[in-house]
């Protein structure tokens, strides 16, 4: 089931919405304030809806517009990147273009080499196409997942020649 039907299947009571809209943001790799600036959506708005706070009609239609965006997404290939979050932090988009080719970025915090592995497992298993992770670890989550690893080499834009090379290593 999608996750505007669920969301939308919640209505009928405001800590239930809560609850899954929660959810729903975790699913998307999204904080608060990243919903916010993706719908349009001031950020007050939303800290009152998931206070449980009544809100307008026009808020839902946004949350549910926005959720429905990700959706139609769906069908286009995501890359994780696994970091921790100040370096995650740097990334502005959710959406990057390479060689023509579209591609969803999904961030996966981790502070430490275990965080690091968990993320790599939950990502495959989420259905990502690659990942992208720091040297110190990309041994060990190469031999445990089946998908497409690449490196970030500190240094001024490591992100994006990453993301070239994971996007490279999944078309091949």
């Amino acid at each position: 089931m999608k996750a505007c039907e669920r969301l939308l299947l919640k209505i009928e009571s405001p800590e239930k919405f809560v609850e899954e809209f929660k959810r729903i943001l975790l699913e998307l790799g999204l904080t608060l304030k990243e919903f916010s600036e993706i719908s349009g959506i001031p950020y007050s708005t939303l800290y009152k809806v998931v206070q449980g706070k009544d809100f307008r009609v026009s808020t839902l239609i946004k949350i549910l517009k926005t959720i429905r965006s990700f959706e139609k997404d769906e069908d286009i290939d995501t890359i994780a990147i696994i970091a921790a979050r100040p370096a995650l932090n740097k990334i502005t988009t959710r959406k990057i273009e390479i060689n023509g080719k579209s591609y969803l970025i999904k961030e996966y915090p981790a502070g430490s080499l275990e965080e690091c592995i968990v993320a790599a497992v939950r990502a495959e298993r989420e259905g990502v196409k690659g990942i992208v992770c720091a040297p110190i670890v990309s041994a060990t989550i190469e031999k445990i997942v089946n998908v497409p690893v690449a490196v970030i080499i500190p240094e001024k834009d490591a992100f994006m020649k990453a993301l070239e090379i994971i996007a490279k290593k999944i078309n091949e």
